[in-house]
C-alpha cells in the first residue's frame, strides 16, 4: 500500500533529495511543495493546507495550548537551526557593542514568537543580562497563532505603512532581533551588527554552551497518525536519508560554488564535529530543546515548560529510532 501525501518543506541541500524524489519514505508518495518560511507555517497553522509541514518550533510551541485548534503533532525531526547573534541589529548611531546595553531601548521583531526572537531575546538576556521587560519590542506582522503576552513584556505592532527595517535606518528604533538578514546591514547604510565579529561571538557562545539553535521542526497531521502510525517513523527516516546525502556531498567541493568549500567545511567540522545536524532526541538536542522550552515558557509562550512527551511523536521518542538489524547472521 502506497498512500499520497503533501510535504510542504524549504529547498535546503539537507531537504534536497526529497525535493527531487531521490529519497522516497517508504509506503508513501510524496507531493514536495516548496513555499518561504512565513508563508509555509501561516497557511499550516492557520488553514491545515498540508499533510506534512516543516514548521517553526515556536509557533509550534505556542500551538499546544490548543492542540484541538492545531491537530497535528511534531517528530523530532529539525531541517533548520541558525545561530542567531549574526541576526542582532543595532541602529548605526547606537554605541552599544552588545545586546544587553539595549536596556529600555526599542528593539524591533517580526513577531513574538518567531523561533529566532525567542532564542535571541533568551540569549540576550542570559548571557548579556538585557532585562527584557525594560524593552519596547515593535513587530511588524501578525502572530500565526495567537498569543496572549505577559502584561510585563511591552508589545506593539507597528503601523502597516512601516516596517522593521527602515524604523531601525530611520532611528526610530535602536535595534532589531530579526531572522533574515537586512540589506541595510550588508551595505552599511544606517543599521549595523550589534556585536564587532559576530561570527567569532557565535563559535564562543557554542563552546561555552553546545547549543546549536534548533528553529524548525516537523509535523504531521494526527488524523494521518491514528490511521498510519508508522508514517511518523518511515518519515524521519526520509529526511535522516536525505541529510546524510547532503553531508556526503558536501564532502566534494565540486558540489558547490563556494570558493573556499572545503576550507570552511574543515572549520565547520572542528568546531562542531562531522554531524551537526543530528534529528532524534540523542543527548544534544535534548540540551537544546530544553533551553528553547525554558525560553518559551519564560516569554510567555506556552503555559507551562513542555517536556518532549507532550510535543513529539512516541516512536520518534526511541533512542533506537534510527533502525534495528540482525545483530548477528542475516
Amino acid at each position: 500500500m502506497v498512500i499520497d501525501l503533501t510535504l510542504a518543506c524549504g529547498e535546503y541541500d539537507l531537504t534536497y533529495a526529497l525535493h527531487t524524489g531521490l529519497v522516497q519514505p517508504s509506503g508513501i508518495d510524496l507531493n514536495v511543495l516548496t513555499y518561504e518560511s512565513p508563508e509555509r507555517h501561516w497557511r499550516m497553522m492557520r488553514h491545515g493546507e498540508f499533510d506534512i509541514c516543516e514548521m517553526s518550533l515556536g509557533s509550534y510551541l505556542a500551538s499546544r495550548k490548543h492542540p484541538d485548534l492545531y491537530p497535528f503533532t511534531a517528530i523530532t525531526v529539525f531541517p533548520h537551526r541558525r545561530f542567531r547573534h549574526s541576526y542582532m541589529f543595532k541602529h548605526s548611531g547606537i554605541s552599544s557593542t552588545n545586546p544587553g546595553d539595549l536596556e529600555g531601548k526599542k528593539i524591533g521583531l517580526r513577531t513574538w514568537q518567531t523561533t529566532a526572537g525567542i532564542w535571541m531575546r533568551g540569549i540576550a538576556q542570559e548571557q548579556y543580562g538585557l532585562d527584557l521587560t525594560s524593552v519596547e519590542w515593535y513587530t511588524d506582522d501578525t502572530e500565526d497563532v495567537q498569543l496572549t503576552i505577559p502584561d510585563k513584556f511591552n508589545v506593539q505592532r507597528i503601523s502597516e505603512d512601516r516596517n522593521i527595517e527602515e524604523m531601525l535606518v530611520s532611528g526610530d528604533l535602536d535595534g532589531a532581533f530579526y531572522p533574515a538578514r537586512l540589506s541595510s546591514v550588508k551595505h552599511k547604510k544606517g543599521a549595523e551588527h550589534i556585536f564587532e565579529d559576530p561570527f567569532l561571538e557565535e563559535q564562543r557562545y557554542y563552546e561555552e554552551t553546545n547549543h546549536f539553535p534548533l528553529m524548525h521542526t516537523v509535523v504531521i497531521r494526527d488524523t494521518l497518525l491514528e490511521k498510519y502510525p508508522w508514517i511518523a517513523t518511515n518519515i524521519y527516516k526520509a529526511f535522516s536519508e536525505a541529510r546524510d546525502i547532503c553531508l556526503q556531498k558536501l564532502e566534494d567541493p565540486r558540489w558547490t560554488a563556494l570558493a573556499w568549500a572545503q576550507e570552511h567545511l574543515d572549520h565547520q567540522q572542528k568546531v562542531l564535529g562531522t554531524n551537526p545536524w543530528p534529528y532524534g532526541l540523542v543527548p544534544s538536542n535534548q540540551r537544546t530543546l530544553d533551553k528553547l522550552l525554558d525560553y518559551a515558557y519564560d516569554q510567555g509562550l506556552t503555559p507551562k515548560k513542555y517536556s518532549p512527551e507532550d510535543l513529539f511523536a512516541k516512536s520518534t521518542l526511541d533512542p533506537e529510532i534510527e533502525g534495528k538489524e540482525y545483530v548477528s547472521g542475516k
